[in-house]
Parts: C-alpha cells; sequence; structure tokens
C-alpha cells in the first residue's frame, strides 16, 4: 500500500476512535473538528448543521465568521479571511443521513491537492457514521435515565420476542406485555384493548395489569367509551392525556382513585390499526416524557407483532386446509407430496384416490347439509385409518386424496385402502337418516420413472375410474395399461 494512503487510512481511523469515544454529540463534533485539522494541518476548522456552525477552531468564539464559513460549507466560496493570516484557501466536504452537515477546513499556504480532499470527504464519512450512531445510542439511552432500566426494557422485549417466535399461546404473550409495559413505565395501570370483530366501533378489554387494576368480567366498551385508548386507536397515533384528571369511563371501571395521567400507543395487524396498549397513574403529578412514549411505542409494536403473526398462523392454516372437513387441502397435498418425492431418502410412496359412490343422489335428495355432514363424517373415519405421518386431503367435492409414507408394496396400500373401505362403509346418522355409502379407491405407487406429483395423483385418478367400473366400493392399484386404455 502507498505510504501517502496508509497515512490516510491511519487519519481516519484515529479520528474515529476520537469522535466515537466522545460522550455525546456535541463533544463528540468538537473533537472531531480538532482532530480533522491536525490531521491536515489546517489553522481553521469547522463543522456546520442546518446552516450554522456548531463547532470551530481557529476563531475566538465570539468572533466566528459564519456567514464565510457557510458559504464554503455550500461550496460558494474558496477561502476565509484568518485574522492574522489573511485570506487562506478552503475546502469542505457534506453528507447527508438524519442530519445533513459539512466539514470545513482552511490553511494558509498552498490549497488541498486531490489527495487530500479525498481525505476530507472520508473525514466527512466518518463524521456523519459516527454522529449518526451516538444519536442512535442518545436515543436509546433516553428511553431510559439509568442502565438498569435499559436492561430491564431489553429484557422484557427479549423474552416477549422469544415468546413471538416460539408461537406460544397468543393471551400468554398479550398478558406478558401489558404487565411489562405498566411495570416498567411504573404505572398503577396497564391495559389492552382490541377492536371488537364483530363490532369494530367497539373495543374489548384482553389484558389488563397494575396493582389497582381489579377485572372479574369481560368489559366491552364503545370506542368513544374507551378515553385516550379510543382515541389512540381512532387517530392511529399515540395519545397522552395528564394534568387532569383523566374522565375515561372504562378507567373508571377498573381501579378505586382517579386517573390523572394516561398514555396509550396503536397495535396493528398486519398494518392495520386493531387496538391500543394503555398506560395509566394515579399520581397527579405524573406527566409522561417522549422516552416514555417510545418505551410504550417498543412494547405496542411487540403487540402488534403478536397478532401478526398469530393471525399469519391462522390465516395459513385455513389456506391450506379445507374449511369443511379440516383436511389438507388440495395445494397442501400437492405440497407435501412434492417434498416427499424429492426428499432422496428413496422410500416409496403411495397415493390414494378416493371418491364416494352414491353422494350426488344423498345431497340431490337430502341437500347440501346433508352432503356436508356426510363429507366430514367421511374425513373423520379416513383420517382414523392413517398413521402419523401420513397426508389426507379432500380434493373437491365428494373427491378424497391420501399421501402413505414409506409403504413396502401395493399390499401395504391396499392394506389401508381395505380399512378406510371398511370403516367409510359403516352406517352413518345423516339427517335423522342411517345412510351407507361406498368408497372406490385408487392406488398409485412412486417409481424412479415417476418425477412429477401431478403423474403420480393421475395414476391414482385412474385406478380409482378402474374400481368404479369393477364395481363400487373397491380399490385398485394402477396398472401401465390403464393409461394406454385412457388414452384410447
Amino acid at each position: 500500500m502507498p505510504l501517502a494512503e496508509s497515512l490516510y487510512i491511519q487519519q481516519l481511523v484515529e479520528l474515529l476512535a476520537v469522535v466515537s469515544a466522545s460522550p455525546d454529540e456535541p463533544t463528540a463534533v468538537q473533537n472531531g473538528v480538532e482532530r480533522s485539522a491536525q490531521a491536515l494541518e489546517a489553522e481553521v476548522a469547522a463543522v456546520v448543521f442546518d446552516g450554522k456552525v456548531a463547532a470551530s477552531i481557529g476563531f475566538p468564539p465570539d468572533a466566528v465568521p459564519q456567514e464565510d464559513i457557510v458559504a464554503v460549507g455550500a461550496q460558494q466560496r474558496a477561502d476565509l479571511d484568518v485574522p492574522g493570516l489573511g485570506r487562506c484557501p478552503a475546502v469542505s466536504a457534506s453528507w447527508a443521513g438524519s442530519r445533513p452537515g459539512q466539514l470545513v477546513l482552511a490553511r494558509w499556504g498552498e490549497g488541498f491537492g486531490i489527495e487530500e480532499r479525498n481525505l476530507v470527504r472520508g473525514m466527512a464519512r466518518v463524521l456523519e457514521l459516527t454522529l449518526t450512531m451516538l444519536r442512535t445510542l442518545a436515543a436509546e439511552h433516553s428511553i431510559r435515565e439509568s442502565l438498569e432500566e435499559q436492561q430491564r426494557l431489553l429484557t422484557h422485549l427479549f423474552a416477549i420476542q422469544r415468546a413471538i417466535s416460539r408461537r406460544e399461546e397468543l393471551q400468554r404473550i398479550l398478558d406478558a406485555v401489558t404487565a411489562a409495559a405498566s411495570d416498567l413505565l411504573g404505572d398503577e395501570v396497564g391495559l389492552l384493548w382490541l377492536r371488537d370483530e364483530s363490532h369494530p366501533d367497539r373495543a374489548r378489554l384482553v389484558s389488563a395489569a397494575g396493582p389497582l387494576v381489579d377485572v372479574d368480567e369481560q368489559v366491552t366498551v364503545g370506542l368513544d367509551q374507551a378515553g385516550t385508548a379510543g382515541e389512540a386507536i381512532r387517530a392511529d397515533q399515540v395519545v397522552v392525556r395528564h394534568g387532569v384528571a383523566d374522565p375515561d369511563p372504562a378507567l373508571s371501571r377498573l381501579g378505586d382513585g382517579p386517573v390523572y395521567a394516561s398514555l396509550a400507543a396503536p397495535v396493528h395487524d398486519s398494518g392495520t390499526v386493531t387496538g391500543a396498549l394503555l398506560v395509566a397513574s394515579c399520581d397527579p403529578s405524573r406527566a409522561y416524557s417522549p422516552a416514555d412514549e417510545q418505551t410504550l411505542g417498543a412494547f405496542a409494536e411487540n403487540v402488534s407483532l403478536a397478532l401478526t403473526d398469530a393471525n399469519m398462523v391462522v390465516r395459513i392454516q385455513q389456506a391450506h386446509r379445507d374449511p369443511l372437513t379440516g383436511l389438507a387441502s388440495r395445494r397442501l397435498f400437492m405440497e407435501q407430496l412434492a417434498r416427499r418425492m424429492a426428499d432422496g431418502t428413496g422410500s416409496t410412496l403411495a397415493v390414494l384416490f378416493l371418491d364416494l359412490d352414491r353422494f350426488k343422489e344423498i345431497n340431490d335428495t337430502l341437500g347440501h347439509a346433508a352432503g356436508d355432514q356426510l363429507l366430514t363424517a367421511t374425513a373423520d373415519r379416513i383420517a382414523a385409518q392413517l398413521r402419523s405421518g401420513d397426508v389426507a386431503s379432500r380434493f373437491g367435492g365428494d373427491e378424497f386424496a391420501v399421501l402413505l409414507h414409506e409403504v413396502d408394496g401395493p399390499g401395504d396400500a391396499s392394506a389401508v385402502a381395505g380399512r378406510i373401505i371398511a370403516a367409510t362403509g359403516k352406517p352413518v346418522r345423516v339427517a335423522r337418516r342411517l345412510l351407507r355409502v361406498g368408497v372406490s379407491i385408487g392406488i398409485a405407487l412412486s417409481d424412479p420413472a415417476v418425477l412429477a406429483p401431478d403423474e403420480l395423483v393421475a395414476r391414482a385418478d385412474l385406478a380409482m375410474y378402474e374400481a368404479k367400473r369393477t364395481g363400487a366400493g373397491g380399490w385398485v392399484v394402477y396398472r401401465p395399461d390403464m393409461s394406454d386404455f385412457a388414452a384410447a
């Protein structure tokens, strides 16, 4: 590495070390100015924020040429008039980010070379990254005034997020969040309200915590009666009340004393506001700070994560389950079949394709409700004959499919088919009648020549039609000549 480049890297590292070791942003800016001037042997160095000089060296504190330095930072001029030296060449570098700024340097004598200008840009980038880090740390520190309280917050949030990732019971997670928010903020009341799914203009209390909270019954109120929490839900933003007794009628039902301060943050399900997390205090001097709002907002975000995750799981399950029978959907069955066929274990799989006999006649005669009862009873009987790891699916209408894993051959699959036919052939009470239906089953076994799940299912389907032709209430194992017959 060239010597000059090595020196520049060393100077950037030293600048980073000096600035990042500063206790706060103003000190970091001042230290950065001094170190930059030292590295480039400059008589003047300054940092500009929002059109104002935030820190500088080279001028008396009461004689800093603000406008001239700002003009250099905006690259509107290329020199500075330094007392005792006259006009000195100047250079600047800007940065963007959350708080844009400029680093300005000037020195007597010759101007700044290309390599030095690159170094100044590098220093500006180091300042940007380091100051952003310090602002982030300052924001985190403002959440709690002491490291112990910060650790408590992180401990609470970690435990909650771990519970969410493990998909523990939703109510336990919501109770943990409500209790943690009340405890960490030191308030006597913690409440979690969620919108009633059937009546969006109403909210129900789903969790409560705190020494003054006494809830022994289900509480549901209109949003206009939910006080601070209702406002947070309607406005979809943090709402604060303090200084006077809160007239919240819901709070008056939950505690003994008047509430003088309350803070509520909205919670969401998949981005849609669906409730509010609230803390409240009976202390007349209680006033919530921005740090308190951030803390409650962090807990509310965890409620949102828990609700979104839990409801997403339900939606996924619904999408992969037949809503009538609870069996796997056609899509889930094909996904499971594809995964098993591609797992590389070499074990033999069997697909059983089932069709109820006389179902259309029963459905047309007794009605769809009776047909649904018959399908549900049949699904239960099919599932009862399978092993753990086998998959039963409703393909649609009165058609079902079964995936058997690790079978020894046609005999194993035929034995399962026989059990299913025996179980489904027993009388079932539907619409106050005892009905008996048969099932025709086609069986297809996997082999190296069958690469596609669709092909294996198609073979089982052909075998099922062969079973229907030979007589209802039986099973047939697929043979290659069936494909020739279908093609003909």
